[in-house]
């Protein structure tokens, strides 16, 4: 274990919002993430945990379509 070359990672909370810009921080009961979706990803930059989630939710989305 080689404690010089790990990252921390921490649990971002990332948000897409209706018109499909997407944004990080607060918490994922903020009233301001009312019409959002979100989810809460672990990483070791925001960038990066936007990155997960923008991935994430393509394959979320494309399952639900091949299963439609």
């Amino acid at each position: 274990f080689d404690k010089e070359n790990t990252v921390e990672e921490r649990l971002w909370t990332v948000v897409r919002f209706p018109n499909g810009s997407w944004s990080y921080g607060g918490k994922p009961t903020d009233p301001d993430y009312a019409e959002c979706e979100i989810w809460q990803i672990p990483a070791s930059s925001p960038e990066k945990a936007v990155k997960k989630a923008q991935a994430k939710r393509a394959r979320d989305r494309r399952k639900a379509a091949a299963a439609a």
